[in-house]
């Protein structure tokens, strides 16, 4: 905050004539520099009396230096320039952590917080710089053991030669039974953190640390009890889970999740190739999909079984308005949900007394019973949006005119559709027909047209007028309204292409 610390106001980096609370800002800084040049000067005056300034270790301008940096317009810096600020950046990072964990230690062993605030040090953390208390707590554990335990550690931390989540990684792994010997080698393992990603150095410091503690206290995974996961529905339909695996259970849902997010990406990829309506979603989306995809799939039957791979989800939907779909406890699911869910679902009759007491149930049955399943098997050999290597046992049957506009359940109007495509084809601006010879096609929002394929071939060839086509809402001459709303209209028809 000072200029070399002689008590001249300094400036601040950024422009603060239009901004009353940079004005603010700057006229206090302004203020404590003048009281700063006074206080030097009262020292000068009366013998035995010196001040220093608080700010000895520069925290002040480093604040003013990155409160430019951050108002500052980067949409305008070249690529390289970009490169180079990110990694300066990150390498900054380090060194700010560094004495961050060491203002910390010191403050934990002066017991300050403790005296001035009557909080330990983790608390007052969390509640001056409003952060997790948990997460603060774990910074301050971390602070004294690298202070106390690992001083190596804490130099290459210093150092930028390692970030702050190595030095928990090392910190968590140098449990007190293992201390004198994992330091013995913490050297080597903040060499190698250079050399390796973050992800498999942390899995060889791991190892190591268990192989020095073989014999130690308990390790995640010995309990069956440490796997544990949460579920909480919470607004919108909306799903949250929370938990962890240990042991074996980690490792095989690692690899099962990994395996199917990959797959999934593989199909994203070819599906873009075949039009860029589609767009590839994030790492963290395509396991989420993974998941949901691996359910389906322990839900799927034997090959030759003419059911569905389905879970069971309850759904709720009233005669008086069968466009309104719930779940069991009242909760309204969004409409490409509905749309999906309901083309081939399992009716169960609930009839309900005068005082809205259940009377009687009906037996259940299927609209797409297991003789039209076996011949769309036959037929479509699997998904039928090109490129999909969906088998036919891990389809849902797609009602192509659907059955909320009394669309009949016949094999011709039926579709074999994996679930990730059958919410494609229920998506806003997504129109799906099907011709007289039981071939199907698809218009994306941006217009882009295409034909659907049997058994992995897709057919070739220019598509017919959509006006001689069935869509979602009735034959040819039927309202050329999509299902999803009065706005959505089909167009006069896409030209012919292959």
């Amino acid at each position: 905050m000072f200029d070399d610390h002689l008590g001249t106001p300094g400036v601040l980096p950024i422009a603060v004539d239009d901004d009353p609370v940079l004005l603010t800002l700057q006229r206090s800084h302004d203020l404590a520099c003048e009281l700063h040049a006074a206080l030097r000067a009262a020292s000068a005056a009366l013998p035995g009396l010196s001040w220093e300034p608080v700010d000895e270790i520069g925290i002040g301008s480093v604040i003013d230096t990155l409160t430019g940096a951050a108002a500052r317009d980067l949409s305008t810096a070249s690529d390289d320039e970009l490169l180079a600020v990110a990694l300066g950046l990150e390498t900054a990072r380090r060194h700010l952590d560094a004495t961050a964990l060491h203002a910390l230690a010191e403050l934990d062993v002066r017991g300050v917080t403790d005296t001035k605030e009557g909080l330990i040090t983790g608390s007052w953390l969390a509640n001056e710089a409003q952060l997790p208390t948990g997460a603060s707590r774990a910074r301050v554990k971390l602070a004294l053991k690298l202070r106390v335990s690992l001083p190596e550690v804490d130099a290459a931390l210093s150092e930028g030669r390692i970030s702050f989540e190595h030095a928990r990684v090392l910190a968590d792994a140098a449990n007190p039974r293992i201390l004198d010997a994992f330091a013995l080698i913490v050297d080597n393992l903040i060499d190698a953190a250079s050399g390796l990603s973050f992800d498999r150095w942390k899995r060889e410091v791991t190892a190591l640390a268990d192989l020095l503690d073989a014999d130690g206290g308990h390790r995640p995974g010995d309990d069956i009890t440490d796997n544990k996961m949460r579920m909480r529905r919470a607004l919108g339909n909306t799903l949250h889970l929370e938990g962890q695996l240990c042991g074996e259970y980690a490792l095989i849902a690692e690899a099962a999740l990994d395996a199917k997010a990959d797959e999934l990406f593989r199909r994203y990829r070819s599906d873009q190739e075949l039009t860029p309506d589609l767009r590839m979603p994030p790492r963290t989306t395509l396991l989420a999909m993974a998941m949901v995809e691996l359910f389906g799939e322990a839900f799927a039957k034997d090959p030759g079984s003419s059911t569905p791979a389905r879970p069971e989800v309850a759904l709720i939907v009233n005669a008086a308005d069968p466009t309104t779909v719930t779940t069991a406890d009242g909760t309204r699911i969004g409409d490409t949900e509905r749309q999906t869910l309901l083309c081939d679902p399992v009716f169960r009759t609930v009839v309900m007394g005068v005082h809205g007491m259940v009377t009687d149930m009906g037996r259940e049955h299927r609209l797409v019973n297991p003789h039209q399943r076996r011949a769309m098997n036959h037929r479509d050999g699997g998904c039928v949006f090109p490129g999909c290597d969906r088998p036919a046992n891990w389809t849902d049957a797609h009602h192509v005119w659907h059955w909320l506009h009394n669309g009949p359940t016949d094999l011709s109007l039926l579709a074999s559709l994996c679930r990730y495509h059958h919410g494609v084809s229920h998506r806003t601006g997504w129109n799906m027909y099907v011709t007289d010879d039981e071939w199907f096609w698809w218009q994306a929002p941006s217009g882009h047209i295409f034909w659907s394929q049997r058994h992995g071939r897709q057919r070739e060839g220019p598509t017919p007028d959509p006006a001689t086509c069935t869509t979602a809402t009735g034959p040819p001459g039927a309202a050329s309204t999509c299902e999803h709303g009065p706005d959505d209209t089909h167009g006069t028809g896409p030209p012919d292409t292959t």
